[in-house]
């Protein structure tokens, strides 16, 4: 029995890697062309069996919808293009709200210039390498790469990405953000420039080595470790459970997962995927903790539902909601 098929009762909890994996296989046979009425059932109870498969088929779909040559880095890197939905089955069932969700904040413009490629406000987009890795970009992101017989360089100029690199221990692969160099041989973690000048690093597999640029030394971080480095301060490495490693990566299935942020916080996150304001009234009321995991697309739906949660009222206004204590007169 093929292993897309066996009952998931019968396996071992599946990785994030596994599914992954799983998925892409998936979104190949859709993309060969329609389903045989067995396939297409095995595909719907695969979907069905666990939440995280249908995210990381919505994913897979996503990456296989867009494909192009891109003069940016050469003949061989493929990365999402012009639309090509006639080649596309609809989504089985039960992926299909989570693949929604997702189509929703995947835009179908990626901005290239001399070798830098960024994604607007709004757009998460993963494209494909030339030696193999992958590189997913998160709203208002750029990169520009730089490869060579000896080095994978890329240099992050702002913005977030997750980083799927190939195995190549002759060709280190190199993230350099502000100062900050991020290191590994084959491995997946996310790098991000923070506006206060701080850089986060979360690894989801593998290793990764984190130092200040021109350092003889840094700090090894192993899988399910996260460490900012703000540029006065040594750099320290924290570690994360599974749980909290998916849920900072929720942005890649449009999703952020909010637990234990301010109001404030919270605004702040969702300003980076929207120019749709979320205001308060007093700022204290920034200072409140939310829960909970919301669409990035739907600011104005957080808000209600934060301020409901809390006790407080949120009024809609042109371009943006207003966040109070007590209801507009």
């Amino acid at each position: 029995m093929s292993p897309l098929t066996q009952s998931p009762s019968r396996l071992p909890r599946e990785s994030a890697a596994e599914i992954e994996a799983a998925a892409a296989v998936w979104a190949a046979r859709v993309d060969r062309g329609p389903l045989a009425p067995e396939e297409q059932s095995a595909l719907d109870a695969w979907a069905a069996a666990d939440p995280r498969r249908a995210g990381a088929y919505a994913r897979a779909m996503a990456a296989n919808a867009y494909f192009d040559q891109a003069a940016a880095l050469g003949p061989n890197l493929r990365a999402d293009a012009a639309p090509a939905w006639t080649r596309r089955r609809t989504f089985a069932a039960a992926g299909g709200a989570i693949a929604a969700s997702l189509f929703g904040v995947v835009g179908a413009n990626l901005l290239w210039t001399r070798g830098r490629i960024a994604t607007p406000k709004g757009d998460v987009r993963r494209i494909s390498l030339p030696e193999g890795s992958a590189v997913t970009l998160n709203t208002d992101t750029a990169i520009r790469p730089d490869f060579s017989a000896s080095e994978r360089r890329v240099e992050l100029l702002r913005g977030e990405a997750l980083f799927d690199v190939a195995h190549d221990p002759s060709r280190p692969f190199r993230v350099v953000a502000d100062g900050v160099s991020v290191e590994a041989i084959g491995t997946s973690f996310t790098v991000r420039r923070h506006e206060d000048g701080a850089v986060e690093v979360i690894v989801r597999q593998g290793l990764v080595d984190v130092r200040r640029v021109g350092a003889a030394s840094g700090v090894r971080l192993p899988a399910a470790t996260a460490s900012r480095v703000d540029s006065d301060q040594p750099i320290l490495a924290k570690a994360l459970s599974p749980e909290a490693v998916d849920k900072a990566m929720a942005w890649r299935e449009g999703r952020l997962d909010l637990t234990g942020k301010t109001l404030a916080a919270a605004a702040a996150e969702f300003a980076r995927y929207s120019d749709y304001e979320i205001r308060f009234e007093d700022p204290a009321l920034g200072r409140l903790e939310v829960s909970g995991v919301y669409s990035i697309s739907d600011p104005e739906g957080f808000a209600r539902a934060a301020a409901l949660s809390l006790g407080l009222f949120a009024e809609p206004g042109a371009g943006g909601v207003l966040i109070s204590a007590s209801a507009a007169s």
